[in-house]
């Protein structure tokens, strides 16, 4: 089993969203991601790791578990 512990991408912490170059660099990562077989995917409640994500998401055609522990402290 690997587990991939994945940053979200450059964030506009005031909107709690990405910056113009945190889409491109999640829309960089989702083919990335797409190779792994079998994946499940968890991700933070927070606007910024749900939309780096969400290019990955559309990409596999998959769902991810939000998961409250995995918010930043």
């Amino acid at each position: 089993m690997n587990i991939y512990i994945i940053r979200h991408a450059e964030p506009d912490y005031a909107r709690d969203s990405l910056t113009e170059k945190g889409w491109r660099e999640a829309k960089l990562l989702a083919p990335r991601l797409a190779k792994i077989p079998n994946a499940h995917y968890y991700v933070s409640p927070l606007g910024r790791a749900q939309d780096t994500a969400s290019l990955t998401l559309k990409t596999v055609g998959a769902e991810a578990e939000t998961l409250p522990w995995l918010r930043e402290f």
